[in-house]
């Protein structure tokens, strides 16, 4: 999700974040980019039943692996 979209994001909630709260999140994201290539995998939550596929794929792939 780009920054933009983020913050669209948190200033459209109905319990709206303080200011304070929108700029944590915000560097929170830009340190979680800066760490993005430490990781194994990265989901993209845009489609819960997607996603959940997906993470049911991961762990399927990871169980054989663990068996070889």
């Amino acid at each position: 999700m780009p920054k933009e979209e983020l913050k669209k994001r948190l200033e459209d909630r109905i319990d709206k974040p303080s200011p304070q709260e929108v700029i944590l999140r915000l560097n929170r994201f830009d340190y979680e980019e800066s760490k993005i290539n430490l990781y194994d995998y990265v989901l993209k939550n845009d489609d819960l039943e997607k996603t959940v596929q997906i993470i049911e794929t991961i762990i399927g792939n990871e169980q054989r692996m663990e068996k070889k």
